[in-house]
């Protein structure tokens, strides 16, 4: 069949969210953008280039999930969904996923945009200007191409036979008498995709309940299951975590995956550890879930939506299991969240519910098309209920409430929201050691502090405005760039961003110039390569501090020439990188300042050639006598 091609124009859209996916796109030459329409407002989802697949996860689904439209000149090789889907069942091949999702953040930078007004408007609209080409420094490359986040990967040929007992590995591989029992059976490889380790059980001498658990698990594509020769019987989270992460770096897992009985040998419980370190995240060691040891079907389907909930965030490149294989374990166990398995303890259900809110979440946030964002609150406020101030569960239960709540009030711009969010932060912290658990306790003061100056914002109440203040200080009191760069630049920020709105209540300029320390600050610890983002905001902020500062010195042309300056470095980062709505903020801010700066120095110039203009004449400077009026002369 021949190959059917198509152009689009720049703006031209290939389809829209919402309507029927007729046909699959494979883009041959130009980029086209992929954006989602939410509450009226464009929310842009990235971009894809040559050889990048449009359309081909929503085949199934029957709608399209996004919008997409081209960025100037688009040629596309067209085929028909069924067609796709013919060539996919031929090939087994996964299609691509999106890998630029752009999930901004609206208080990334200042917008002087406006020439009516010097508010800051976090949340208006950028238009993109209609070139930025002649603005890029001349010694600044092209920006790259953007590298796919994640790789897929293809099964290898020839297909991979199925393998009918568990793939059963030493916890230490290097001294393992099992090697050649690990080749029977199998041609190859055993599978392709994520690596998931199952350790043993303590007290399944003959192994049946580590053989069932290996035979539900196996189950779910694109997962190899490896059971370790090894019991992890430790009740310390912490060390029981560092243990499983050794097994896991040793045999190239993802994640692992460790159950043990309870006293009554009735439940199991579950340990899913996610690779890198226990600081990588503060809230818990891993995530943990109750089953019967006697599954029915419904166990094993929690069991697969458990395990598959853990995994998403370690890799995200596994299209069928995310947009197929998620959504229907959903489906079966929907039921669950509403009515909480029987024979549980409240603590257990609450555990159980907190997982399962988890892959809601994570559904809503992929697949735009599945949106269980107000299920997944209603799950979390459930398991709230149920779980106990000193489950490992309650403090990362609480925090995602109040995270919910703060998307709520950024999409209703209602102060109530933030407030509702800014007591389950609260509520959070007051459950953390700050001496034993700093990290923790400073990710919930900075969300506070966040919280705190979007109410401040809103209200223009000083009082909030210092409470935002005083939240960020606190933060700053625990957070440490060394150990956790991102939020303490994140902090810094935060606090020099409140005292710059702040500062504008006022006709002086001392907390003005205090958030121009802060964000100095800021970038002489951020490294420009390691943290381009974060080192762009901070420079866009900092140019936006020092043209406010010129302005309340009377146009000071010192403070705007750096403005310029560091806008201009911002700007470069964002469009090396691909990060257009930063970009065109900072575009927009540099324009505003090269105006400010342009109107100054025509100023200068002019006082300057009149005061030349009277010094240069040799005739001696006379002044005629002025008549003062007849009522007021002195008598």
């Amino acid at each position: 069949m021949a190959k059917k091609e198509k152009i689009f124009s720049a703006g031209e859209l290939l389809f829209r969210q919402g309507e029927p996916c007729k046909n699959v796109y494979t883009i041959l030459d130009g980029q086209a953008e992929l954006f989602v329409e939410t509450n009226g407002r464009e929310r842009i989802a990235g971009r894809k280039r040559a050889d990048d697949v449009l359309g081909a996860d929503d085949v199934l689904n029957g709608v399209y999930s996004a919008s997409a439209r081209a960025v100037g000149e688009l040629t596309v090789q067209v085929a028909t969904a069924d067609e796709y889907i013919a060539k996919r069942q031929r090939t087994g091949a996964l299609s691509p996923k999106d890998d630029n999702f752009a999930f901004d953040d609206d208080d990334d930078g200042f917008d002087f945009d406006s020439d009516d007004s010097d508010d800051f408007d976090f949340d208006k609209p950028v238009g993109k200007p209609a070139s930025r080409a002649a603005n890029l420094p001349n010694d600044e490359d092209e920006p790259p191409k953007k590298q796919a986040l994640v790789k897929v990967e293809r099964p290898r040929a020839p297909a991979v036979k199925v393998v009918d007992k568990p793939v059963v590995l030493h916890a230490e591989p290097k001294h393992s008498a099992l090697a050649d029992w690990l080749k029977e059976g199998t041609d190859g490889e055993v599978s392709f995709g994520t690596a998931l380790v199952l350790a043993s059980i303590d007290g399944d001498d003959d192994g049946a309940i580590r053989e069932s658990l290996y035979q539900i698990l196996r189950q779910i594509p694109n997962v190899r299951v490896k059971v370790v020769d090894g019991v992890i019987d430790d009740a310390n989270g912490a060390r029981a975590a560092m243990q499983m992460r050794t097994w896991m770096e040793a045999h190239a897992a993802d994640f692992g995956l460790y159950a043990r009985f309870d006293n009554a040998g009735r439940v199991l419980e579950f340990h899913a550890v996610r690779g890198g370190t226990v600081e990588n995240n503060p809230f818990d060691v891993g995530t943990r879930f109750f089953l019967p040891v006697q599954m029915d079907d419904l166990h094993k389907t929690l069991l697969k939506a458990f395990t598959v909930g853990v995994l998403l965030p370690t890799r995200l490149e596994h299209e069928q299991l995310l947009h197929l294989f998620l959504p229907a374990l959903l489906n079966e166990a929907g039921a669950y969240a509403a009515e909480p398995m029987t024979g549980l303890t409240a603590e257990e259900q609450g555990a159980n519910l907190t997982c399962f809110a988890n892959v809601l979440s994570l559904i809503s946030l992929f697949k735009f098309a599945e949106n269980k964002t107000a299920l997944a609150s209603e799950v979390y406020e459930k398991a709230l209920t149920l779980l106990p101030p000193y489950a490992p569960e309650y403090v990362f239960v609480t925090r995602q409430v109040g995270l919910i709540h703060q998307l709520d009030g950024e999409q209703k711009e209602d102060i109530a929201d933030f407030k509702l969010a800014e007591q389950a932060f609260q509520k959070a912290a007051d459950s953390v050691s700050k001496k034993y658990k700093p990290e923790a306790y400073g990710d919930l003061k900075l969300r506070i502090g966040n919280v705190r100056q979007k109410i401040a914002f809103r209200s223009g109440n000083g009082e909030d405005f210092v409470s935002a203040m005083t939240a960020y200080r606190d933060s700053l009191s625990v957070l440490k760039p060394a150990k956790d760069a991102d939020k303490w630049a994140d902090a810094v920020n935060g606090l020099a961003r409140t005292m710059q709105l702040f500062s504008s209540y006022s006709t002086k300029t001392t907390l003005l110039k205090k958030a121009v320390e802060l964000y100095e600050r800021e970038l002489t610890v951020l490294d420009r390569d390691e943290k381009p983002l974060l080192w762009a905001r901070a420079s866009n902020n900092l140019a936006s501090a020092l043209f406010l500062l010129s302005e309340r010195e009377g146009d000071n042309p010192a403070l705007l020439h750096r403005a310029v300056e560091v806008f201009s470095d911002a700007l470069a980062v964002y469009d090396k990188l691909g990060a257009e709505k930063m970009a065109n903020v900072a575009h927009n801010n540099l324009k505003r300042a090269e105006k400010a700066l342009a109107e100054t120095e025509r100023e200068l110039e002019a006082k300057q050639n009149w005061l030349d203009d009277l010094l240069d004449d040799d005739a001696p400077l006379t002044f005629e006598k002025i008549e003062l009026a007849d009522d007021l002369k002195d008598e």
